[in-house]
């Protein structure tokens, strides 16, 4: 598989639990505005700021999101849910540039699937 197969396959997974539930409205609004924040904010920023502020539904989107990028780094990582989203975001808050920039551009890619499945999967819409 390709790098872009196994972004798409990992979130496809996290998305589709998301199907049918109270919370899909929620977290696929998120979903949706969570790239453009991540380019005009910056990742650490961008996560800690919808964490901080969020609702639970879109808690849930960032650490749905960390646990994506950590099993992208390492495929054996079995952290999830708040483990996953602070090992990520100590990882990325501690990232020298090189890193960082890298992190970004993963943390793009992947939160580009998660829109696409959101306006495929929730049929999420911008509000």
């Amino acid at each position: 598989m390709t790098r872009e197969q196994v972004r798409a396959s990992l979130v496809y997974e996290v998305v589709k639990r998301y199907e049918g539930t109270g919370e899909a409205k929620e977290y696929g609004s998120m979903a949706l505005r969570f790239p453009a924040l991540l380019r005009t904010a910056g990742l650490v920023q961008a996560l800690a700021f919808v964490y901080s502020r969020g609702s639970d539904a879109h808690k849930k989107f960032v650490r749905d999101l960390a646990e994506v990028l950590l099993k992208l780094e390492d495929e054996r990582s079995k952290l999830e849910g708040e483990a996953a989203y602070n090992e990520y975001f100590e990882n990325v808050r501690k990232a020298k540039l090189p890193q960082y920039l890298s992190m970004t551009r993963e943390a793009l890619a992947v939160a580009d699937w998660f829109k696409r499945f959101a306006q495929s999967v929730l049929k999420a819409e911008f509000e």
